[in-house]
C-alpha cells in the first residue's frame, strides 16, 4: 500500500492510469493460449493427454466455423500426432493449431525427440502402427522438421475452397 502526494491511498493490485491498463487476464488454464484464429496447447506426457488435444482441437475448429467433416478428419489427425508424440518420444509435448487465410488448418505437434517419424506397413490383425499412413492419406500435406530441442510434425488441411467466416466472437474452450 502506498500513499500519493494527494493523501490517497493506493494499493499495488489497483490499476493506476500512470502504470497504464491492467495486465489482460488469461482465459483457461495457463498451458493454453488462444487467439481468434489459433491454439497453442501444452500437453502432459500421459495418455490422457491426448483426450484433452482432441477436446480442445474439436473446439477450436467448432469456433473457427470449420465444416464438420472436415473437423473430424483434423481432429483424427491431431489425435494420431499427439498419441505418437507421448507414446515414441521424451520430453514435453505440445501442439500448435491455426487457421490459414481462412481456408486450410495447419497442424504442428512437438516434442523432444530427435528422430523423424516413419509410416510403416502393419499386420492387418495389429492394434496400432496405421497413425502417420491414416494422417498422410486425410492431409494435403505431411512432414516433419527436426530442431535443437526435438522434433515438429506437421500437416495441412484444406477445408474449404472459399474463405470460413469470421469466427464467432467467444474464445476456443478447453473442454
Amino acid at each position: 500500500m502506498t500513499v500519493n502526494p494527494a493523501g490517497a491511498i493506493a494499493t499495488a493490485s489497483s490499476p493506476s492510469p500512470l502504470n497504464g491498463p491492467p495486465p489482460r487476464r488469461r482465459t483457461g488454464p495457463p498451458d493454453v493460449h488462444t487467439t481468434p484464429r489459433g491454439l497453442a496447447l501444452r500437453l502432459a506426457t500421459d495418455p490422457a493427454a491426448v483426450g484433452r488435444a482432441r477436446r480442445t482441437a474439436a473446439g477450436a475448429l467448432r469456433h473457427w466455423g470449420v465444416p464438420d467433416t472436415a473437423a473430424d478428419d483434423i481432429v483424427l489427425m491431431v489425435d494420431e500426432l499427439v498419441t505418437n508424440a507421448i507414446e515414441h518420444a521424451a520430453g514435453p509435448v505440445w501442439l500448435r493449431l491455426w487457421l490459414r487465410r481462412g481456408r486450410c488448418v495447419i497442424c504442428q505437434v512437438g516434442d523432444g525427440c530427435h528422430e523423424t517419424p516413419q509410416p510403416r506397413p502393419s499386420d492387418p490383425d495389429a492394434e496400432n502402427g496405421r497413425g502417420l499412413l491414416l494422417v498422410a492419406a486425410l492431409a494435403d500435406a505431411l512432414g516433419t522438421r527436426v530442431t535443437t530441442t526435438g522434433k515438429i510434425t506437421w500437416f495441412r488441411r484444406r477445408v474449404r475452397d472459399g474463405r470460413l467466416p469470421a469466427p464467432r466472437t467467444a474464445p476456443a474452450v478447453d473442454y
